[in-house]
């Protein structure tokens, strides 16, 4: 969870309240976690007979559906871009087949071929992720994502990547849940952050304090201070 600005005026050095109560504190804590990740491939034989087929911007080849993380998925590829703007550069795509709604990342890249060298240039593979995560499907949401210009057509008829008139292109996909929960136990410094800490050192303040968690010593000298003044007291 992010933090609060430190701007905020805590209580006790504004209008603060006179009451000795504790006021009551809410924190929730928002997490977004990776819960699957899966892979998807989509393989070109023939690129130049395909290429010439699909040479128009916005004609596409899509490979067979696949599942990652119970959802249904489809790459979708452009071999002259997807619009007019993007004509010369391959476009890909990650389309979500199921009717519901799915947080995800994803990363293209293309598949180096047995027996050619690992490197590419000097960036290895060239990959692109999708740069955080994307809804896909629901309401007034796109149920695709993608790279209009992942790779230009030029570059890629001049790589490794393409040989013997094939290809391949992988897309990684993660898919993230968020979770909302309720703090039973709200901590100091969250405390610190709503500006709520009381800086007193009043033991019977029932505001909240950041004090230091009392030891076993602590409690042992707390019972013999308790032990001598009963002692003083029946004395008299």
């Amino acid at each position: 969870m992010s933090p609060l600005p430190v701007s905020y005026m805590p209580l006790d050095a504004g209008a603060a309240t006179s009451s000795p109560e504790a006021e009551e504190v809410s924190v929730c804590t928002v997490a977004a976690t990776a819960v699957a990740t899966g892979h998807l491939m989509l393989k070109l034989e023939g690129y130049s007979r395909l290429k010439g087929t699909h040479h128009e911007n916005g004609s596409y080849i899509e490979s067979s559906v696949s599942k990652v993380g119970g959802h249904t998925w489809k790459i979708r590829c452009y071999l002259n871009g997807n619009s007019k703007e993007n004509a010369g550069f391959v476009s890909l795509y990650l389309n979500l087949c199921s009717d519901s709604v799915v947080l995800a990342e994803f990363e293209f890249a293309l598949v180096r071929h047995q027996g050619t060298p690992p490197a590419y240039g000097h960036q290895g593979s060239p990959s692109k992720t999708s740069q955080g995560v994307r809804t896909f499907g629901g309401k007034d949401k796109y149920c695709r994502w993608g790279l209009p210009r992942f790779i230009s057509v030029e570059e890629l008829e001049r790589s490794m990547f393409l040989r013997d008139d094939c290809l391949a292109v992988r897309c990684t996909v993660t898919l993230v849940r968020e979770r909302t929960v309720k703090e039973k136990v709200v901590q100091a410094h969250d405390l610190a952050r709503l500006g709520m800490l009381c800086k007193c050192d009043d033991h019977l303040c029932k505001r909240h304090h950041a004090r230091p968690a009392e030891t076993f010593w602590g409690r042992f000298a707390k019972l013999c201070h308790y032990i001598c003044r009963a002692s003083v007291y029946r004395a008299r």
